[in-house]
């Protein structure tokens, strides 16, 4: 497969990404250089100190690296699409190929082999040794637990979490440690809300933002250090809560419905992925479920109570919209039954009409008197037949969000 080199990759970019690119891997360029001369530094410095450089990538992409290494120079490796893609891929050391839908392709040029393979093992050992990779494991557990902090608020956790874990405190390592850290660098955000630090799984942090004042949520509860290395380990493929009950029976749920191995990771960080979405039908919530190797062995019976413990999990897991609380505990957002009324036996996938499981409805639209019933002819949107209920009043679907933000954005 033809290869581009690293000096026409880095020639790709234009100059702010070229410097963005450089103080993310440790070397500082004077911006008043032109673009030619940052290209020829960057690949200069790409080749003639990788253990440098390397030493500052997240330990999501330098174990990434490592794999294809031991893969071997255009091997490719087929993976899963993750929900945010790594440094290495989005700069082109990695390369990838997304064409097909079913694998992440991915591969390293002979060019990156020879320059990596010497040294990569040995970045391993010392940023596990220095404890860089573990103040990072912290670091995205709580940015996990929470979506969003404040940036002096996550600084103390971890100052707190380095003090109880270090007999000897030295404050110079961690702040030198705190200020080379890729995941700070990367997943810093400052606008007119303030200055912050977000999980990387974090999609839409306007959203975020925007819930969190309509919920009137700005409580940031406990974590202890345990749940925030659980949340962090594993990238990018996390999983939350699972040392919970609730985390226990879903795992237990998942194993008899024929998950294993990476593949129930995936369902696992899929489910608490998809606990975020604050709509108040999400049916993706259950997509996991529905998309096991035993599913449609299931009864009736047992497809509710599957369905019913991925709905308990969803609701006992921190919700970044709550600032880390959970469903269970504020009242809001809360997984309904409506999510999954549907059996995956039936053909037809037919809602459940049970009176132990009713199925919801949305409110019977109220069309005012003298609507122009021609305009448009029978097909008109039957949103613009609710003037009832305004854009900034709740939604009557009990959500706790404004009609605009929840079913009113499906029918207007």
């Amino acid at each position: 497969m033809k290869e581009n080199t690293l000096h026409s990759i880095l020639d790709g970019f234009g100059k702010p990404e070229l410097e963005d690119f450089a103080n993310l891997l440790g070397q500082d360029l004077s911006p008043r250089l032109r673009k030619s001369q940052l290209v020829d530094r960057m690949d200069s410095y790409l080749h003639g100190e990788p253990e440098r450089w390397m030493a500052h990538l997240m330990e999501r992409d330098i174990k990434l690296l490592r794999d294809l290494v031991h893969a071997g120079p255009e091997r490719v490796q087929y993976q899963d699409f993750a929900d945010y893609p790594s440094l290495l891929e989005v700069t082109g050391l990695v390369a990838y190929d997304d064409t097909d839908e079913n694998y992440h392709k991915v591969w390293i040029s002979r060019e990156v082999y020879d320059i990596v393979s010497p040294g990569i093992d040995k970045v391993i050992r010392s940023g596990e040794k220095s404890g860089q990779y573990e103040l990072e494991r912290i670091g995205l557990g709580y940015l996990n637990l929470y979506g969003i902090l404040p940036t002096d608020r996550f600084v103390s956790l971890v100052m707190d979490w380095y003090e109880k874990t270090h007999s000897k405190s030295n404050y110079k390592a961690l702040s030198r440690m705190l200020h080379q850290c890729p995941l700070v660098k990367m997943y810093r955000y400052t606008d007119s809300w303030g200055d912050y630090v977000c999980s990387p799984c974090v999609e839409n942090i306007e959203e975020v933002f925007t819930l969190r004042e309509e919920m009137k949520q700005t409580h940031f509860p406990t974590f202890s250090q345990a749940q925030a290395r659980e949340a962090g380990c594993g990238a990018p493929y996390f999983t939350v809560g699972m040392k919970s009950v609730e985390g226990i029976r879903l795992e237990q749920m998942y194993r008899r419905v024929g998950y294993e191995g990476f593949e129930l990771v995936k369902a696992e960080h899929d489910t608490w992925i998809e606990a975020q979405y604050t709509a108040a039908v999400n049916e993706h919530l259950f997509d996991p479920l529905l998309d096991s190797p035993r599913c449609m062995e299931l009864d009736e019976g047992s497809w509710r109570a599957c369905c019913e413990i991925v709905e308990q999990y969803a609701d006992s897991v921190p919700k970044w919209s709550l600032c880390g609380r959970s469903a269970a505990q504020t009242g809001l957002f809360k997984a309904g039954w409506e999510s999954a009324g549907k059996y995956p036996n039936n053909p037809e996938m037919q809602p459940n009409t049970s009176e132990e499981y009713p199925e919801w409805k949305m409110p019977e639209p109220t069309v005012s008197e003298g609507f122009a019933k021609d305009i448009g002819g029978d097909y008109f949107p039957m949103g613009f037949a609710i003037p009832h209920v305004a854009p900034d009043d709740p939604c009557p679907c009990g959500s706790g969000l404004k009609y605009c933000r929840c079913h009113g954005k499906y029918l207007s």
